[in-house]
């Protein structure tokens, strides 16, 4: 529990420091620093949101084996190998 909340904490703080340096350089009257910070941003909110969306692929891809897994385990029937893995005795 302490361990996610200090987590949560060094990653807030990281993104608060970041932030404000962004801002600094922003703020400085650099005429061509801002376009090029925007596409930046735009860059990488356009990959965190591809990041999401694979997780969630991966992760229902995952839940969706283990729940298969599950079900021959209750059924009693033995799991067959995926193409190309041997079965684990």
């Amino acid at each position: 529990m302490f361990e996610n909340a200090l987590g949560r904490l060094i990653n807030g703080a990281i993104w608060g420091i970041g932030a404000g340096l962004v801002l600094t350089v922003v703020r400085s009257g650099e005429p061509g620093l801002r376009p090029m910070l925007k596409s930046a941003m735009k860059a990488y909110i356009a990959a965190s949101d591809r990041v999401q969306e694979m997780t969630a692929e991966a992760r229902e891809s995952l839940e969706d084996l283990y729940v298969e897994v599950k079900s021959e385990r209750q059924n009693g029937a033995p799991a067959q190998p995926i193409h190309g893995e041997r079965e684990i005795s």
